[in-house]
């Protein structure tokens, strides 16, 4: 009799609408893994560019989708009920030659990967694997060491010019960057970064000879649940597993910008997402609620709630009331309540991705619900201007009262 246990994951028994969903680099679409192939939308308008499922009944789950920005080009991992490869294998798959590009295969479950033209970034149990995505992907250095099951980050930024090689100083070199972030593998609270561009220079062609410089940020006590790079690769957020605090360090020196807290109570963070713009920060917890930080200072009527103590001076102020909480909030509701097809507590079981409208203005999220296969659309409205009595005119200071407020409104919903 075999007693192994099967190298499949659990999102095989899962009975929901997708195994997973994710957005591509900048928003404009996503991706959606089912039991027998994958699907592609268009993020707004909503609809559907891609459906492909697999001729082999036997052979057909995905579990994992990555796009390449809007290109024929898809990474594909196997799971569900009867996955297509197995779980500890990459496929690049063209869609324009409706083939496998390319493969690539690890002594473990692959967790995520990440993709630009040039590299390729895998995420597995204990490690993550940088490639030069090409025809032959070819292994740029030795595996990065993580802690089990970490959250990593992968954002290509802004083209920098660099000073030529040895050999030609005087031919400067046009470099992509690309900045990595993953937890520490010796303190699972400290974050790593890493330019990718520096495996892009002359003296990095051979094997080697590449190295990866990386610097460590001291984020968290406890072990690291999220990581996002901003857009721009300025900014990183990061999320403890206890979920109480946001902090947003910049990756150039390491320093903290912005620290914010989402509640006081333990909570799941299991999604965050920045704007476009790098101007905003939304976040989702397992209490299925909502939140949207301002990170920068661009419109100065616009501010994140802090508490009414804040400012007034005491003997002992707890840190509590020296926080600063999310512009606005929502506590999400699901848009089958009602209908008999979804209770509540599959909807507290269920798990959106967040994305940004890629119109410039960072004033409308997309949520796309795994379990349920829902599409939303929520807009970022200020609220009418509060009517204050006399006597809150006389203790509140005109800054008070011309400050904006926030809020967050479903404009519509579709199920997919």
């Amino acid at each position: 009799m075999n007693t192994r246990n099967a190298i499949v994951e659990s999102s095989s028994s899962r009975t929901g609408k997708f195994l997973n969903v994710d957005f591509n680099q900048d928003y404009t679409c996503f991706s959606c893994s089912t039991q027998n192939g994958f699907m592609v939308f268009n993020v707004d308008p909503l609809e559907c560019k891609l459906s492909k499922e697999f001729s082999n009944p036997n052979a057909c789950g995905i579990a994992l989708t990555r796009m390449l920005y809007r290109t024929n080009y898809v990474a594909l991992v196997g799971g569900g009920r009867k996955p297509k490869v197995p779980p500890n294998k990459l496929v690049i798959w063209d869609d324009l030659q409706q083939r496998e590009s390319l493969t690539l295969s690890f002594m473990s479950t692959v967790k995520c990967v990440f993709l630009s033209r040039i590299h390729i970034v895998v995420v597995l149990e204990n490690s993550l694997e940088i490639f030069e995505f090409g025809a032959s992907p070819k292994r740029l250095l030795a595996p990065l060491d993580t802690c089990a099951g970490a959250a990593a980050d992968f954002v290509v930024c802004q083209r920098v010019t660099r000073r030529g090689s040895a050999s030609e100083p005087n031919v400067p070199l046009t470099i992509t960057r690309g900045i990595l972030a993953f937890p520490s593998a010796r303190n699972p609270g400290q974050v790593q970064l890493a330019d990718l561009s520096h495996l892009q220079s002359s003296e990095a062609q051979e094997a080697s000879a590449a190295q990866l410089p990386t610097s460590i940020i001291k984020a968290h006590n406890s072990p690291i649940r999220l990581i996002k790079i901003s857009p721009n690769g300025a900014m990183v957020a990061t999320c403890s597993m206890q979920g109480t605090l946001i902090r947003v360090f910049s990756t150039q020196n390491g320093s903290l910008i912005s620290e914010f807290r989402r509640g006081l109570n333990r909570a799941d963070l299991y999604e965050m997402a920045w704007s476009s713009q790098s101007s905003r920060l939304a976040v989702v917890s397992d209490k299925q609620t909502l939140h949207v930080f301002q990170i920068t200072d661009d419109d100065s009527d616009t501010k994140n709630k802090t508490h009414v103590l804040k400012d007034i001076p005491l003997l002992w102020k707890p840190k509590y009331l020296s926080s600063v909480w999310a512009m606005c909030s929502l506590h999400l509701h699901s848009a089958l309540k009602g209908k008999g097809t979804m209770n509540d507590q599959e909807f507290y079981n269920d798990r959106c991705k967040v994305g940004w409208c890629h119109d410039g203005d960072d004033d409308s999220l997309i949520l796309v619900w795994r379990d349920s296969g829902i599409w939303e659309k929520y807009a970022l409205l200020e609220k009418e201007p509060r009517t204050y009595t006399v006597s809150e005119t006389l203790q509140s200071s005109p800054a008070t009262q011309q400050k904006k407020e926030w809020e967050i409104i479903r404009e519509s919903w579709r199920k997919l």
